[in-house]
């Protein structure tokens, strides 16, 4: 059901007419983001430059009860899954706005590209520690407040929300906030938790989908570029051998990033490889400091029976933000089969997302980082044709997420949270007319993991 002519004419006074659109091109081009999921389609995208009119836009859907969905740069998953209403479109808000060299601290607008991020910060000698995923077009709102806060270098800087120092962010009401330290007076956001950790709520509005406000700006900290990288990478003839190696590389601490690939994916990216399974450590820092490293995982590597293979394997899927785009990878569409798992459970989610896409007939590829402090994020990328092969993908993805909840220590991105109850009570009171991505409020309050549980894994 399209909005009324007046709640369109009220946008366009608070955005400007040309960045109000609900042409049917503008709302197919919006029922999409990079990895597919069934199109979902708004009444209306809007594209603010400044907190006041993304604060003016939610004041008027909120009196109006008309639900908003953010939308970052389009390249993940499932963030744009609310029919009707709303999109924001965060692109227009796109400044690298402050660096306080002195703290090493960033802030920028939450629709600036990561890339542009790193491009910025190396101008002044300086980096994000962990890169994005997904590609070049990967917002910092949408790193932050996606499904996965993940990025090359887990193994040594862990996720994203522990290098977040503060966000501004607009509540569903219009009232815009600021967590970390930035909310104190005269303080600037240095850091995350001051004193006390009641103090800050940036973790509230990490990985939220856009379900309780609109993140605006992100302070975060740089750290200085290393003198030098390098990488060693092996290949392996089965999962649990890599994941062996991958194991005790992170116990010897020596690997800034730990890569996990099949030969899938290199097939994907036209680079064949003749080992089934590649784990590459990837070392930043001083010279020496690298040399050693990386002669120490080699042995690792080698010890838990793996051959030392070109390392030029590791540089193909290692700095993410640059070279890896699955969407001019290969012909056909893309998603996504992923799950957080601890290294015992590893080698058992592997071979269920795997052997369920071999089953179906579906070409894919697996990628996986060891995050500190020794934990698997891992994601097969599925290839399809969306005229023959959407009922087998759609099954496929069933099977795979039913099938990964019964493992111990799995966490699939889909998964039904043992404290719903208290969601739910922080959603109703930021948010009490339910307006904010309700789409993708049901995922992450366990909608959708309730959904999956009463239905039958088919014979």
């Amino acid at each position: 059901m399209a909005l009324s002519a007046n709640i369109k004419s009220e946008l366009e006074k608070i955005c400007g007419k040309n960045d109000v659109m609900d042409q049917d091109f503008v709302k197919t081009a919006y029922s999409q983001t990079m990895i597919y999921n069934n199109p979902v389609y708004p009444d209306v995208v809007v594209l603010p430059e400044t907190k006041e009119e993304v604060s003016a836009v939610l004041r008027l859907a909120n009196a109006n009860k008309i639900t908003v969905t953010p939308r970052a740069g389009g390249t993940a998953g499932p963030i744009c899954v609310s029919d009707g209403g709303i999109i924001i479109d965060m692109s227009k808000m796109s400044k690298f706005l402050d660096f306080d060299e002195e703290n090493m601290v960033f802030t920028v607008e939450a629709g600036i590209t990561v890339y542009n991020i790193v491009q910025e910060l190396r101008k002044k000698g300086y980096d994000l520690p962990l890169k994005g995923w997904y590609g070049s077009g990967v917002t910092m709102g949408g790193w932050v407040c996606g499904p996965s806060m993940v990025g090359t270098r887990a193994a040594r800087y862990g996720t994203m929300d522990h290098w977040s120092s503060g966000l501004e962010v607009v509540l569903a009401t219009g009232e815009i906030i600021q967590t970390g330290s930035g909310a104190f007076e005269n303080c600037k956001c240095f850091m995350t938790n001051p004193w006390l950790s009641m103090n800050s709520l940036d973790r509230l509005f990490h990985q939220s989908l856009g379900s309780l406000g609109i993140v605006t700006q992100v302070s975060a900290y740089a750290m200085p570029l290393p003198e030098t990288t390098d990488e060693v990478c092996f290949g392996f003839q089965d999962i649990a051998s890599l994941s062996k190696a991958a194991s005790a590389v992170q116990h010897a601490g020596a690997a800034t990033d730990i890569e996990h690939e099949d030969c899938d994916i290199y097939e994907i990216l036209h680079n064949p490889v003749d080992y089934p399974l590649i784990l590459s450590a990837t070392n930043l820092g001083y010279k020496e400091e690298v040399a050693r490293k990386c002669e120490v995982a080699a042995k690792l590597m080698k010890a838990a029976g793996g051959i030392q293979i070109d390392s030029k394997y590791a540089r193909l899927t290692y700095d993410n933000t640059a070279n890896f785009n699955f969407s001019t990878a290969s012909k056909g569409l893309f998603s996504c089969a992923a799950a957080c798992t601890s290294y015992e459970s590893y080698p058992a989610i592997y071979k269920i997302i795997k052997d369920t896409w071999k089953k179906y007939g579906l070409q894919n590829g697996w990628s996986a980082w060891t995050c500190f402090p020794n934990w698997v994020q891992g994601w097969t990328i599925g290839s399809f044709n969306h005229d023959t092969d959407m009922e087998k993908f759609q099954t496929a993805m069933f099977e795979i997420t039913k099938k990964c909840l019964e493992i111990p220590d799995s966490y699939p991105f889909v998964i039904r949270p043992p404290f719903e109850d208290l969601m739910a009570k922080i959603k109703n009171a930021l948010d009490p007319n339910g307006i904010m991505n309700p789409g993708g409020w049901y995922m992450i309050s366990g909608g959708q993991a309730r959904l999956l549980e009463a239905i039958p894994l088919p014979e």
